[in-house]
C-alpha cells in the first residue's frame, strides 16, 4: 500500500458494528470477519475499534500523523449492505437462476486530495521524492556558448520520460550546483 511506504507512522482501524446499527447481526458478523481476514493477509498491524463502524456496515480506516504528529485520516473502505438492499438491487450469480444481493463499497483513497498534498509536502520538507518531482533533472550550461547544447541534453531526458527543465542563466556553474542541490 503506498501510504505504508510514504508514512513512517500509520495507523489502520478496522470499525466494527455500533451500537445502533441497520441489518441483520449474521450479515454484520460475516462482513467484519471478511474485513478482518483482508486485513491480516494484508500483513499490517491493525487496530480493533468495536462499537465505531458506520450504521451501515464495518469499515477500515488509514490514519497518517504529520509532521507536527497531528492524526489525520485518509483511506476509508466502508462495506454497506443496507442501501442495494433498500434499492432491493440484484444480479445473477454464479448458480444459474439464482439471484444474489450485491455489497456496496465506499472508499476514499486519499481522503481530501489537499490534505494528502499537505501530509506529503511536510513528510517531504518540500524536497520531492524523485519520483513525485514535479522536476526530476536540472540541465545546467557551463555558459551561454553551451545552452543550444543544454537544450539538446533537455530533449534526450526528457523523451526518456522525465521531467526536466534546463538553468541557462550566467551564473556560475558552482552557485547553481549549489542552488539546485538543496
Amino acid at each position: 500500500m503506498l501510504l505504508y511506504t510514504l508514512c513512517d507512522n500509520i495507523v489502520i482501524f478496522q470499525f466494527q458494528r455500533p451500537e445502533k446499527y441497520l441489518g441483520d447481526l449474521d450479515t454484520w458478523d460475516k462482513a467484519e470477519e471478511a474485513l478482518k481476514t483482508s486485513l491480516k493477509e494484508f500483513g499490517k498491524p491493525f487496530l480493533l475499534n468495536e462499537g465505531d463502524g458506520a450504521f451501515y456496515g464495518p469499515k477500515i480506516d488509514i490514519t497518517v500523523s504529520d509532521a507536527m504528529k497531528r492524526k489525520f485520516q485518509c483511506v476509508t473502505i466502508q462495506l454497506d449492505f443496507q442501501l442495494p438492499a433498500r434499492f432491493k438491487l440484484e444480479y445473477s450469480a454464479k448458480e444459474e437462476g439464482k439471484r444474489a444481493r450485491p455489497v456496496m463499497i465506499h472508499r476514499a483513497v486519499l481522503g481530501s486530495v489537499e490534505r494528502m498534498f499537505a501530509i506529503l509536502l511536510e513528510h517531504y520538507k518540500g524536497k520531492w521524492p524523485f519520483w513525485l518531482s514535479p522536476r526530476q533533472a536540472i540541465v545546467c550550461s557551463v555558459s551561454k556558448d553551451y545552452c543550444s547544447y543544454a537544450q539538446e541534453v533537455k530533449k534526450q531526458i526528457h523523451e526518456a520520460g522525465y521531467y526536466v527543465d534546463v538553468d541557462e542563466s550566467d551564473k556560475k556553474l558552482s552557485i547553481k550546483v549549489s542552488f539546485y542541490s538543496k
